[in-house]
C-alpha cells in the first residue's frame, strides 16, 4: 500500500484572508478557487513543495450544508486533513476498512481536482475519507490518468 503525500487540507472562513497570509510569508503561487459543489466547499491549491508537487489545499464552506461548515464553527478552523495520493483507490481503501479504520466517505469523484490543478486527464480523480484512531482524517486521492 503506496501513499504519497499530495496535499494539506486546512479549513478557512475565507480563502483570500489566509492566501494574503500565505503570500506575506512568500508563497506566491495560488490558484483560482474553484467550487466543489458536490462538497459546498470552495478550494485553492497552493505549491509548497520542491517540484510543485505538494500543495496546501485551502477550503471555505459555500453555506451550512459544506463539507467543512460544522469543522469551521466548533475548531475556527485550521489543520483539516492530510491527502495522500495512492495508485488503486478502491483497493487501499478496502485495506484500510479491513484495518479497522472507519471510512468516512467512500471512494467518489473529484473533477473540481483537475480543474483548480488545470490538470488534462482521460479519467477522473477520485478521493475518500478514513478518520484514524487518533481522530486525524486523510484522504486518499487517486488522480486521473
Amino acid at each position: 500500500m503506496g501513499m504519497k503525500l499530495d496535499h494539506i487540507g486546512f479549513v478557512v472562513e475565507r480563502i483570500e484572508d489566509f492566501v494574503r497570509v500565505l503570500k506575506a510569508i512568500g508563497f506566491e503561487t495560488v490558484t483560482n478557487p474553484v467550487g466543489d459543489y458536490d462538497k459546498n466547499v470552495n478550494a485553492s491549491f497552493v505549491p509548497v513543495g520542491e517540484k510543485d508537487d505538494i500543495y496546501l489545499e485551502v477550503l471555505e464552506p459555500i453555506g451550512e450544508k459544506s463539507a467543512v461548515y460544522n469543522f469551521l464553527r466548533k475548531t475556527g478552523g485550521g489543520l483539516h486533513h492530510l491527502c495522500f495520493e495512492v495508485d488503486d483507490i478502491e483497493k487501499v481503501s478496502g485495506e484500510l476498512e479491513e484495518k479497522g479504520f472507519k471510512m468516512v466517505s467512500p471512494p467518489t469523484d473529484c473533477t473540481a481536482y483537475d480543474e483548480n490543478l488545470e490538470r488534462t486527464c482521460e479519467g477522473v480523480t477520485k478521493i475518500s475519507f478514513f478518520l484514524l484512531p487518533n481522530r486525524l482524517l486523510i484522504e486518499l486521492l487517486e488522480k486521473g490518468r
